[in-house]
């Protein structure tokens, strides 16, 4: 399997200088697929397509949803940790209670009371005490957290069989997971009401599943945590560990809008639950319930004005709404928070942009900084978060710099075909180009027609301009770009696009010359340039870019998004798409 890592970081300097300031993401950056089987990569396509166009740097987290973890995202046991981290102390008081209730023997109520010595029984208790202190500490130090804590289910039928729900526990805890699942089902047979035996089922389905892959236990994990999720009167600890280990796999399974309506169902019974809230609001977000996930995130700050979790979250929200000024204190409260989840790569680079759009470009660089510095960035310019190591990084090159220089002197050699195609196309009553809908214009007109995406051919688009695509479909490394597009570009004047980064670094974009009027510019890192017509210019988007187009008539390029070169073809076999 491909690794995917941060790259060592770049070298920072200024703010860079161009005519126009501003920032957000490269196009069709839409959640990438896991590695499963093909009915989870559509379903989380199509769930999670909106929400990846509106977040920018948003792919890493939706494809790590799909492999089963967020970045940063605790387990659904860490979770709840916090309201069951003392469970274990409940079967001591139950066992204390019980033998309070048992009536001493006759041989111990006819003993002669002994005579008592303050001082001496000071001493022996204070001895005890340490002793038992002493013992306390050399056992959590032999033992560890485990990821499963047999005695959250410390009640009713769960406290009759919990010495067998520990050795359950432990064949999980040692990864003996298909022993761990017959030994819960077997207990589960003489005690149906055990919901920890319930959870502890859909634990051990929840790994076997990620071993071997399988979509059908996927679903009959979710089964056994909807039971845990919606069984009443259980207990509330593992109630809330079964939803939202729930929610998590059926957010991987693209379902998660059923997951927000599951979650509601069980919200009033949990008393407005912090941790379900969360994840409502997570959901929501990934399903493009942006207005939901405002309401979830709102009511989850009332119960807990500190959560930075929520801080962060409803900030990221009202930048979606292009509502900076409320947007930006939040999003810093939700970095300086103690939630790692409010500290990832895309709340550094949105709370930047946002900065930049409200014109304090001095603070965005600061933020990209320590985007950089913690990790999130390669640099302060190349903030891409989609990344393979150790990739040559550098913002402009030359087409004798790639593997493509012959492809490309094939494409300069038609160029003449491939406008006339495009030019054809800009004509309504064939279907006009795509509005550009991911809010990267500060102002103007500029639209897109789109040819491959994401590897795969856009067959009605390419009915339009056949000649282009032929010649296209024989490039594998540009159509066959799993992280990538090939696809017309048009922009009218007075059109100015805000600074801003592609997703990923795994590809170089080359963009072809079809119709350059005057005055118009591109920045990439610290260098501007043009375009001319017939030749071909190629930079990493990975790197900020901005453009401004200050001419008389409409500009059109032809762009064409070619793997990385130092990508090995594996890597490039394994690499989920953008």
């Amino acid at each position: 399997m491909a690794v995917e890592k941060k790259s060592s970081r770049g070298a920072k300097g200024p703010p860079p200088k161009g005519k126009a300031k501003s920032s957000s993401k490269s196009s069709s950056q839409s959640s990438g697929s896991g590695t499963l089987i093909a009915v989870a990569v559509l379903g989380v396509l199509v769930a999670g397509v909106v929400y990846a166009h509106q977040a920018g740097h948003l792919n890493s987290y939706v494809e790590a949803l799909q492999q089963g973890s967020a970045p940063s995202q605790k387990s659904p046991i860490d979770a709840v940790k916090d309201e069951i981290k003392n469970a274990d102390a409940e079967f001591q008081q139950a066992e204390t209670e019980k033998d309070a209730k048992t009536p001493p023997t006759k041989d111990a109520a006819s003993k002669p009371a002994k005579k008592v010595n303050p001082e001496e029984d000071k001493a022996a208790d204070d001895k005890k005490k340490q002793e038992g202190d002493a013992a306390k500490k050399a056992k959590k130090q032999k033992k560890p957290v485990r990821i499963l804590q047999a005695s959250i289910g410390a009640k009713e039928a769960d406290y009759e069989i919990r010495q067998e729900i520990r050795a359950a526990d432990r064949l999980h805890t040692k990864k003996k997971y298909q022993e761990a699942l017959t030994e819960f089902r077997r207990l589960l047979k003489g005690n149906p009401k055990c919901i920890r035996c319930k959870y502890g089922e859909g634990a051990a389905l929840h790994e076997l599943a990620d071993k071997q892959r399988s979509n059908k236990l996927v679903q009959e994990a979710i089964a056994a945590y909807k039971e845990t999720c919606t069984w009443s009167g259980g207990r509330r600890s593992v109630r809330v560990a079964g939803c939202l280990a729930m929610s998590g796999r059926m957010s991987f399974m693209g379902q998660s809008r059923q997951s927000v309506k599951l979650l509601d169902t069980v919200l009033a019974d949990l008393s407005e639950d912090v941790k379900i809230l969360e994840e409502i609001g997570l959901q929501c977000l990934i399903s493009a319930m942006n207005k939901k996930a405002k309401s979830a995130l709102t009511r989850l700050l009332e119960l807990d004005p500190e959560n930075g979790f929520g801080l962060g979250h409803l900030g990221f929200v009202y930048k979606l709404e292009l509502r900076y000024e409320e947007a930006v204190p939040l999003m810093f409260a939700g970095l300086r928070g103690n939630d790692d989840r409010s500290r990832e790569p895309r709340f550094y680079y949105h709370l930047g942009d946002a900065l930049q759009r409200l014109n304090r470009s001095d603070e965005a660089y600061e933020v990209y900084s320590q985007g950089a510095d913690s990790g999130n960035f390669n640099s302060m310019y190349q903030r891409s978060t989609y990344n393979a190591p150790n990739l040559k990084a550098q913002p402009w090159w030359t087409p004798e710099e790639t593997p493509y220089a012959a492809d490309i002197k094939r494409i300069e050699k038609h160029w003449k075909t491939i406008r006339d195609e495009g030019l054809a196309v800009m004509n309504l009553n064939q279907g006009g180009f795509d509005k550009e809908e991911e809010n990267l214009r500060k102002e103007g007109d500029w639209g897109q027609f789109t040819l491959f995406q994401q590897g795969h051919v856009l067959e009605d688009n390419c009915r339009k301009v056949p000649k282009t695509c032929k010649i296209m479909k024989s490039i594998k490394d540009a159509a066959g770009c799993k992280r990538g597009q090939v696809k017309y570009s048009v922009m009218q004047p007075g059109t100015v696009v805000w600074p801003h980064c592609g997703p990923t670094n795994c590809r170089l974009r080359f963009h072809l010359g079809l119709v350059v009027p005057d005055d118009v510019h591109i920045r990439c890192g610290n260098d501007t340039r043009t375009w001319y017509e017939g030749k071909t210019i190629v930079f990493d988007d990975s790197f900020e870019h901005e453009v401004w187009h200050h001419g008389k008539s409409f500009r059109m390029v032809f762009i064409m998004d070619f793997w990385h070169p130092d990508l090995t073809q594996r890597q490039k076999e394994e690499l989920s798409p953008i």
